[in-house]
């Protein structure tokens, strides 16, 4: 099929895929004024003097060519010759069927033979041996900078670490946090929350915790909203959220689902991806029980377990690891799955009523607090884990964070009014000795440090916790 596509052909393909070789620009349309956080750190690891090849990773429609593109952007303001810049995806058919290599090659041997380039490679994860081409071509050219992305996250990272460790730099692109998403809407709380760190908010004066927290308050009803059509960026200004449901469906799930994850992992029906995902959606943070998944949707127990970590691959859901407080490893069986976006959850069953069910609403906080606080660490550095306690009594904590081994924050979602936690509860039996659990409150009004025994507990608002947790990095 690649000898059917002419170098002309390709040349072709490229050209219009990298307009600023002609007009010295990035089309208007492809820019955002909007910056993610993943933005500002792909900028920093792709221009360290520390030379890394960068990966995007996260699901379909998150946004991460369009970071690509400011980027280019980018380089292009900063004076770098257009030229010098390479982009292609492999979302087009011809750039698919010709491969890397040949793609490489007719770049420089047509465009740029210069020592010092640029190049970007969109949804990389269809290219099979890509990891090895890309390192051979770091190796070759000392000059070269470079930057791919993939929606299926395991098939980028897995080929990252079979190729060496050293040369990559690996970005997470989750959804929108909730703070992108106000940002997205144009509302401005930076006097109100400027230079704040989220787990210090318990050491501010109760006045100056009131001052933020009376400044956030606005807040509430685009949280709820938020919850419902979700992260996605496209769907932000959606004033139609049964569309935009529609659109989740058909330009995620069903690609996810029904193309790529198929495509690469040579799925031949999609219909146990579906249930699978489906019971996910419908079931909430349930612990993962693949036995008895096995015998309701009457597939092989191994088969469920690899189809799960197709899910995961493709960025539909994340797996919340057991922990307990040494760090010891826990039963795999006891793990949950949480969607990346409760979204998909809303997106698959219209039915749902996160604004009047309250236990369906504390599912999605609880689902948005758990993603918010990953990505947060994630962020900070790659020592820390997120998952969740469950210890031999059944006591549970719905998030539990560790540097290094060791346990350095808990948090529980309260989505009751008031709600009171209990000397038996989780966040209680395993607390911290010199580090508050933080309680996720509902109420905007229901906040403060309280003390337990040997240990103390901070209530803050939800609202107030996620998006704090979401502000920007830099």
């Amino acid at each position: 099929m690649a000898d059917d596509i002419s170098d002309e052909r390709l040349l072709s393909v490229l050209s219009v895929a990298n307009s600023w070789w002609r007009t010295g620009s990035v089309q208007s349309q492809f820019l955002k004024s909007f910056k993610r956080n993943a933005y500002y750190t792909a900028t920093r690891d792709f221009c360290s003097n520390i030379r890394r090849i960068v990966v995007l990773s996260g699901l379909r429609r998150t946004g991460k060519t369009t970071i690509v593109y400011q980027m280019i952007d980018d380089l292009l303001s900063r004076g770098i010759d257009p030229h010098h810049i390479l982009f292609f995806s492999y979302d087009s058919v011809p750039i698919r069927q010709s491969g890397f290599e040949r793609v490489f090659e007719l770049y420089r041997k047509t465009i740029c033979a210069d020592d010092e380039f640029y190049m970007f490679v969109d949804e990389i994860q269809f290219e099979t041996e890509w990891a090895l081409q890309l390192k051979s071509s770091y190796d070759m050219y000392p000059g070269m900078k470079a930057l791919v992305t993939g929606s299926a996250s395991s098939v980028p990272e897995k080929k990252v670490s079979e190729s060496g460790a050293g040369r990559w730099s690996i970005v997470k692109v989750p959804t929108l946090s909730f703070y992108e998403y106000c940002e997205m809407l144009g509302i401005e709380k930076s006097s109100a929350v400027s230079g704040l760190d989220v787990f210090g908010f318990h050491k501010l004066s109760l006045q100056d915790q009131t001052h933020v927290i009376l400044g956030l308050s606005d807040l509430s009803i685009h949280m709820m909203r938020y919850l419902h059509v979700g992260g996605f960026p496209e769907f932000v200004n959606e004033s139609d959220v049964l569309y935009a449901h529609h659109k989740l469906s058909e330009d995620v799930i069903d690609r996810v689902v029904g193309i790529d994850l198929p495509m690469i992992y040579g799925i031949r029906s999609r219909s146990a991806l579906d249930q699978l995902l489906s019971y996910f959606a419908r079931c909430g943070s349930t612990v993962l029980n693949t036995s008895m998944i096995s015998s309701q949707m009457g597939i092989a127990r191994d088969t469920v377990e690899h189809y799960i970590s197709y899910l995961e691959s493709g960025n539909l859901v994340v797996i919340c690891k057991q922990m307990d407080l040494s760090g010891k490893k826990v039963m795999k069986s006891m793990d949950k799955a949480y969607l990346t976006d409760n979204s998909i959850r809303c997106a698959l069953y219209p039915d749902i009523d996160i604004y009047t069910d309250e236990t369906e609403y504390g599912y999605a906080i609880e689902t948005a607090a758990f993603n918010h606080v990953k990505s947060y660490f994630t962020l900070k550095s790659e020592a820390y884990n997120v998952g969740y306690i469950r210890g031999a009594g059944g006591s549970e904590v719905d998030i539990a964070v560790q540097y290094r081994g060791q346990c350095s924050q808990l948090i529980e979602s309260k989505m009751r009014n008031h709600s009171a936690v209990k000397d038996t509860s989780g966040i209680v039996i395993y607390a911290l000795e010199d580090t508050p659990g933080y309680v996720l409150t509902k109420s905007g009004t229901d906040y403060g440090l309280t003390e337990r025994d040997s240990t103390s507990l901070y209530r803050i608002p939800a609202t107030v916790f996620l998006y704090l947790t979401g502000m920007k990095t830099s």
